[in-house]
C-alpha cells in the first residue's frame, strides 16, 4: 500500500485513506527524515521542497493544495522523474471574495461610487480573473495588467504597470518570480511605492515579497503611500509589527482560507494522484460544505452589500487575531497557529437573499453565486 506524507493542516485526507496509509506532520517543520518511506508528499505553502527535503528519498509524487509553486523546485523534481500536481484556481473563489470585501469597505468608507472608481488588477490567473469579474459587476473600471498573459494574446486590453500605479485600487494576483523575463520580486518596489497617495488603496494577497515591505513600512512611517491591505507577508511567518500597526488591515495568509477553497485544494491532488497512479475513483464527489444560509435584509445600497458580505467572512476579525498574535512571546509560532485553528468560512455561493436586492446589485450577486428570493 502507498505511503503518504502530508501537512497536518490539510483537509479531507480521508480522500487517500482507502488506497494509502496517510501520516500527517507540520508542514513548516517538516524534514528529510519525517519521510520515511513515503512514496508521496502532500505540502502547502509553508513546506520548502527541494533537494534537501526529497534527496535520497522515496517520493515519486509531490502535490501541493496550493496556487502559487514558488515553494517548490519544480526544475529539481523534474529531473529527478518526480511527478509534481498542484491546484491552481482552488481557493481562487474565496481569495476574490476577500479583495472584494475590501474594496466595498473602501468604497463606502469614502462614500466613493464603484462607477467612479478605477481597481488595477495584476496578474490575471484564476484569481486576477474572479477579482476582475466581480469588480467589474460591482460598476469599478478594471485595468488588467499581465505582461506574459499580455505576450500570448496580443489582441487583448491590456495596462502597463506605470498606467495600473495611477489606478484608485491597485491589486496583486501575481505569482512569486525572482527570474525569467517578468520577475515580480519587489514587483512594487520603493520607486514606485514612493508615486502612490493614502488616497489609493493597495491590496496584497499573492506573496509578501511582491511588495517591497521595508520600503512600504518607511513611506507608511513618514504619512505617504498607499493605504493598504496585506494578507502576505514578506518574511512569513515572523510579521513586521511596525508595519502591521500602518496597514488598514492585515490579516494571516488566510485570504484563501475558505472551507471550499481547502477542501478543493485537497480534492484536485487527489484526482492527480489517481491519475498519476493510472486509476479513478468515480464514488467521489465533492461535498456541499456550508449549511443552508439566509440573508433577511434588503439590499439597497453600497453599505448594504458590504453587509451581506461581512455576513459570511469579516475581515477585521481577522486583522484583530493578527494584532493580538504579535503581542505574544513568539509571534511567528502565533502566526501559524491563527492559521492552523482557523474558524470554518464558507463561500458566498448558495447563500439566499429573502428581501428585495436592488437591480443594480443583482449582476454582482449573481456572479457570486447569491441566491435572490425576495
Amino acid at each position: 500500500m502507498s505511503q503518504i506524507i502530508a501537512d497536518e493542516n490539510m483537509p479531507a485526507l480521508a480522500l487517500f485513506a482507502g488506497a494509502a496509509t496517510v501520516v500527517t506532520a507540520p508542514g513548516r517543520q517538516l524534514s528529510r527524515q519525517d519521510l520515511g518511506l513515503a512514496d508521496t508528499l502532500l505540502v502547502r505553502s509553508v513546506t520548502q521542497v527541494d533537494a534537501s527535503l526529497l534527496a535520497s528519498s522515496k517520493v515519486r509524487f509531490v502535490g501541493s493544495a496550493t496556487i502559487g509553486t514558488d515553494h517548490v523546485d519544480t526544475a529539481w523534481l523534474a529531473q529527478q522523474g518526480i511527478h509534481f500536481a498542484h491546484a491552481p484556481g482552488c481557493n481562487a473563489i474565496a481569495v476574490a471574495e476577500y479583495v472584494l470585501q475590501a474594496v466595498v469597505a473602501w468604497l463606502v468608507e469614502r462614500e466613493q461610487a464603484p462607477e467612479d472608481t478605477t481597481i488595477a488588477v495584476l496578474g490575471m490567473g484564476n484569481v486576477g480573473n474572479k477579482v476582475a469579474a466581480y469588480c467589474a459587476a460591482l460598476g469599478l473600471t478594471v485595468l488588467p495588467v499581465d505582461p506574459p498573459l499580455a505576450e500570448q494574446q496580443p489582441q487583448g486590453t491590456w495596462y502597463s504597470l506605470a498606467q495600473a500605479l495611477a489606478a484608485d485600487i491597485i491589486t496583486c494576483h501575481v505569482p512569486l518570480n525572482q527570474h525569467g523575463a517578468h520577475p515580480t520580486y519587489h514587483l512594487l518596489n520603493g520607486a514606485n511605492l514612493a508615486g502612490l497617495s493614502p488616497q489609493q488603496l493597495l491590496i496584497n494577497s499573492s506573496r509578501g515579497a511582491v511588495v517591497d515591505n521595508t520600503a512600504l513600512h518607511q513611506l507608511l512611517q513618514r504619512g505617504r503611500g498607499p493605504t493598504t491591505i496585506l494578507d502576505v507577508w514578506e518574511h512569513e511567518p515572523q510579521v513586521d509589527a511596525g508595519l502591521f500597526a500602518l496597514v488598514r488591515a492585515g490579516t494571516p495568509h488566510i485570504a484563501g482560507y475558505s472551507a471550499e477553497g481547502k477542501w478543493r485544494g485537497t480534492w484536485m491532488l487527489y484526482q492527480a494522484w489517481l491519475a498519476w497512479r493510472g486509476e479513478d475513483d468515480a464514488n467521489a464527489v465533492m461535498p456541499t460544505l456550508a449549511p443552508t444560509r439566509q440573508w433577511a435584509v434588503p439590499v439597497e445600497s453600497l453599505a448594504d452589500v458590504l453587509a451581506l458580505l461581512r455576513s459570511q467572512y469579516h475581515m477585521e476579525q481577522d486583522h484583530r487575531a493578527l494584532a493580538k498574535s504579535l503581542s505574544e512571546d513568539n509571534p511567528a509560532q502565533a502566526f501559524d497557529q491563527l492559521r492552523r485553528e482557523y474558524s470554518q468560512r464558507y463561500e458566498l455561493a448558495g447563500l439566499e437573499c429573502v428581501q428585495p436586492v436592488n437591480q443594480r446589485w443583482q449582476p454582482l450577486l449573481t456572479l457570486l453565486g447569491v441566491l435572490v428570493l425576495g
